[in-house]
């Protein structure tokens, strides 16, 4: 059933993951709160991302509705979800209402078969749906990482399953330390380097759709001095930390100032000594921070295709890439067009810049899939109507 209600998810518009689990700050083999049978992650027009939880039931009858259907509304609470949706074989009269009340949305089986109807042509399995080639990639990566002690197993948990719910600069930090990381254990071994890198790569998109989301009320360079403050203190609005470290900076050139002054008056030539500022040595950002707002505004200048690209990464590097054959269905075509490939050539190579060209480098094959199968999704922006050929509208 995961399966079924991920499939139609995905038919949707929306990045789906199955089992997700839900991890929080805990001791070790205590830190999986539980898990999320279906994550659906839609982004609209504006490239506004919203996340959904899709909790699947197989049994019949009543029993345990109510219990499932109060638990549900906890976890969205918790999780600060917009959507949470109970799947079961069947919905009680009982449990739609109370399903209203805590604002849950409930689907039963025989719903569920008739949405199916509507993408009938989409493969059964594919990608994180249950693909095959990407299941046994994710397996053999599994293997691999035990005997690659260089990468924080916390860091991998969060590329696969944290990312697609965290916030921007905690997603780019990420992302580094991935490459920080790689860079001081060598080439990783197949299919781990690709399947890392394709993780990375779908967070480093989420994280960029979510920014661009917000171009409609601050402007880019706002946005580029908002990222480079979250990146250094860890909150996009906390200008305190650099105010105090700028007041101890001025502090330390006083009393430094006041030393060579008292030297001067004992007869002692002054010296010019320069002291590393304390502001600059903690607030210097990285320099692909412009490169990720360049990967932002791109995405915001062409919407229609940016909302894809989620969807667009997921079955080039976990179908295309692992050797699956699903992402080349008709159902897909309109996912892969020259416009997705321009901006996944663009996401790629912002993750060079952001985790080195050890882990972007195993993602390169993916341009050259077939990106000629869909048409545009608009004509030429950069045309006015007045311009454009008149045999061509």
């Amino acid at each position: 059933m995961e399966r079924r209600v991920g499939r139609t998810e995905f038919n949707d518009g929306a990045l789906v993951r199955l089992r997700v689990p839900i991890r929080v700050d805990a001791d070790s083999g205590r830190d999986v709160l539980t898990d999320i049978d279906v994550l659906a992650v839609d982004v609209d027009g504006r490239l506004r991302i919203s996340r959904s939880i899709l909790e699947c039931k197989s049994g019949k009858g009543q029993a345990g509705e109510p219990d499932r259907l109060l638990w549900l509304a906890g976890l969205q609470r918790f999780l600060g979800f917009g959507r949470a949706v109970l799947v079961r074989q069947t919905v009680s009269r009982r449990g739609r209402n109370l399903a209203r009340a805590l604002d849950l949305r409930t689907l039963d089986v025989a719903t569920l078969s008739g949405r199916e109807t509507a993408h009938a042509w989409m493969p059964e399995k594919f990608g994180h749906v249950d693909g095959a080639e990407c299941m046994a990639a994710e397996q053999r990566t599994d293997t691999q990482l035990k005997g690659l002690g260089h990468i924080p197993p916390d860091l991998i948990a969060f590329l696969r399953f944290d990312a697609l719910r965290a916030e921007p600069h905690r997603i780019l930090r990420a992302v580094a330390s991935l490459g920080r990381a790689v860079d001081g254990g060598g080439v990783l071994p197949n299919p781990t380097r690709v399947v890392l890198a394709g993780h990375a790569l779908i967070a480093l998109i989420a994280a960029a759709l979510t920014d661009a989301g917000k171009l409609d009320e601050m402007t880019a360079a706002d946005l580029l001095e908002r990222t480079r403050r979250a990146l250094v203190t860890g909150n996009p609005d906390d200008e305190q930390v650099l105010s105090i470290l700028g007041r101890a900076d001025e502090l330390v050139g006083y009393s430094l100032n006041r030393v060579h002054e008292a030297y001067q008056e004992a007869g002692a030539k002054r010296l010019q000594i320069d002291f590393p500022s304390l502001k600059a040595t903690v607030a210097s950002p990285p320099g692909w921070t412009t490169r990720y707002i360049d990967l932002v505004e791109k995405l915001r200048a062409n919407p229609a295709v940016g909302r894809q690209m989620l969807q667009t990464a997921e079955l080039a590097v976990f179908e295309g890439l692992v050797g699956g054959q699903a992402h080349q269905a008709a159902a897909f075509d309109h996912l892969f067009t020259e416009e997705h490939r321009y901006l996944l050539n663009v996401a790629r190579r912002c993750l060079e810049d952001v985790a080195g060209t050890a882990v972007a480098e195993a993602l390169t094959p993916a341009l050259d899939l077939n990106f000629s199968r869909g048409r545009a999704v608009r004509g030429d922006r950069d045309v006015a109507p007045s311009e454009a050929d008149p045999s061509e509208m």
